[in-house]
């Protein structure tokens, strides 16, 4: 398999320090993609180093495999996040400076003709397939305290677009010991792109400017700071992070 990476992390215009993090890779000998996400409660202590833990500790699992073949990568993701959500909760509980502090995960692994996507809070997955009429989809569902309202049918999709506490998450790696990880597959094909996106991203861009801008990739074109300058002309306010993984071949 051969894969195009393409990734940035910006702390953004706003924020004093970057609570993002990413991290990617391909490993030749189990012919995996693999990144990861990360976005650092905002507000709360130590956010950075929340995400910065989830990020190693997907690095370490991930280089300590010795082979993909037998590998449940859905309950793999569900171990590992799990895994690190624990390792942050008790550094908090141990570290008064750091009480409180949670992190998104958002984790991709392409492996043969599957993707497997694991997530907790509302960093997102996309899949862009150049040969469907609405290329972009999102693969992933917020966790947050408006989309259970718009789940319950409580609000409309332009109270939750208006709403102030949109990002406010129901879910988190790191806050409580143990964390729900929801998980999904789904196949992929030569030049189909893999982007992971933190909310400073997806939150600032229409859905169609961020597909016209993904649909570049399969050019060779590199947008990743493009994206970031755009989400910063409209109004970004968080730290900003992006990731994509194209699919060149499978040979």
């Amino acid at each position: 398999m051969k894969v195009l990476f393409q990734t940035i992390c910006d702390q953004g215009a706003v924020r004093p320090n970057n609570e993002d993090a990413i991290k990617h890779g391909f490993c030749n000998d189990k012919n995996i993609a693999w990144m990861v996400i990360a976005d650092g409660m905002g507000g709360h202590n130590a956010g950075e180093v929340a995400s910065s833990l989830v990020v190693d500790e997907i690095e370490l699992a991930i280089n300590a495999l010795e082979t993909s073949d037998s590998t449940d990568w859905l309950c793999w993701m569900e171990i590992e996040i799990n895994r690190a959500n624990n390792k942050i909760f008790n550094q908090a509980k141990n570290n008064p400076q750091q009480t409180g502090m949670g992190t998104t995960a958002v984790i991709a692994i392409v492996d043969r003709g599957t993707c497997y996507i694991g997530w907790v809070g509302d960093s997102r997955a996309y899949c862009y397939h150049s040969g469907d009429e609405n290329a972009l989809a999102q693969l992933t569902q917020d966790h947050t305290m408006i989309q259970a309202l718009l789940d319950k049918g409580a609000i409309t999709k332009k109270e939750a677009l208006r709403s102030n506490n949109k990002n406010m998450l129901s879910r988190a790696v790191g806050i409580k010991k143990g964390v729900e990880v929801e998980t999904l597959s789904l196949p992929v094909v030569t030049h189909d792109i893999i982007l992971l996106s933190t909310d400073g991203l997806h939150d600032s861009l229409e859905h169609l400017s961020l597909e016209k801008s993904i649909g570049l990739i399969g050019r060779g074109e590199q947008v990743a700071q493009n994206l970031v300058d755009e989400a910063v002309y409209n109004g970004s306010k968080d730290n900003i992070t992006f990731g994509s993984i194209f699919i060149e071949s499978f040979a």
